[in-house]
């Protein structure tokens, strides 16, 4: 009886090692996923973006030349 519930005990430690190490493949796998999305979305809305804030800092750089009254 002994000797079973060892086997069991290792067989549960063992359980949860795998589960674990799978479930942080798992983690790893969707936070390289998202990464890869998320650069992806960043080069392609890149120029956009940054044409926009050229375009806006030269309207306020127009904006504080002008004359205060």
């Amino acid at each position: 009886m002994d000797r079973m519930k060892l086997w069991m005990a290792q067989l549960l430690v063992g359980l949860v090692v795998v589960v674990g190490l799978g479930f942080g493949l798992v983690a790893m796998a969707v936070a390289l996923a998202f990464g890869l999305v998320i650069s992806v979305a960043v080069r392609m809305a890149g120029p956009q973006i940054l044409a926009e804030a050229e375009r806006r800092a030269s309207e306020l750089r127009a904006e504080a030349a002008r004359p205060v009254t």
